[in-house]
């Protein structure tokens, strides 16, 4: 499932990250920082939820929370299990890591630190643009985290962003569908009440 994967500058171009990048190492700290606080969603869940607990970013909070869910489902269930493509770190195990290796059936493609952080970048500048660029900053270099800790390649980094892009704008979509047609049914039975008074 994952020959269409194979290609020369995905492992060239971790190796150089590796020689050119990985050497300053008081990067390294600020990577796991940035790296950690994606994990399985973690700051993206936070502020969805942050957002979704106050009335006036409900909206918000609901389409970063439906985006963050399919990632789960689509990244974490589906593609990763399909694909099995095996990470960087257990195809070059002589590699040193700056942080714990993960399993061997922990897949690799698509980079779901990078899909779930790009889904919730691409909702917040959907309804807010200045909290859309800083998110999207911030992705970047969760994104580039992976790349730089050596547990993804730069095709599942990029996968993850694509995928996480037209994730985000879907369900901004969606929730606005199921928004406007809520309301148009609450005016309507207003109006039927309303007539019916008369």
């Amino acid at each position: 499932m994952m020959d269409f994967l194979v290609n020369v500058w995905d492992p060239n171009s971790m190796f150089w990250i590796q020689q050119h990048v990985v050497v300053h190492s008081f990067l390294t700290p600020l990577m796991i920082g940035l790296s950690a606080s994606a994990k399985n969603g973690g700051i993206w869940v936070i502020l969805g939820l942050i957002l979704f607990f106050r009335k006036e970013y409900r909206e918000v909070g609901i389409t970063l929370l439906a985006a963050l869910v399919c990632v789960a489902v689509f990244g974490d269930g589906i593609l990763k299990h399909t694909v099995m493509r095996l990470r960087p770190c257990i195809d070059y195990p002589w590699v040193p890591m700056a942080i714990h290796t993960p399993a061997v059936n922990d897949y690799s493609f698509p980079s779901c630190h990078s899909y779930g952080s790009f889904a919730s970048a691409t909702v917040l500048f959907c309804y807010y643009k200045k909290w859309g660029i800083l998110a999207f900053i911030l992705s970047v270099l969760i994104a580039f985290s992976r790349l730089y800790l050596f547990v993804h390649y730069p095709t599942d980094v990029v996968a993850g962003a694509l995928l996480g892009i037209g994730t985000g704008i879907g369900a901004y979509f969606c929730v606005k569908f199921v928004v406007t047609w809520r309301k148009n049914r609450v005016r309507q039975y207003s109006s039927v009440q309303k007539n019916g008074d008369k």
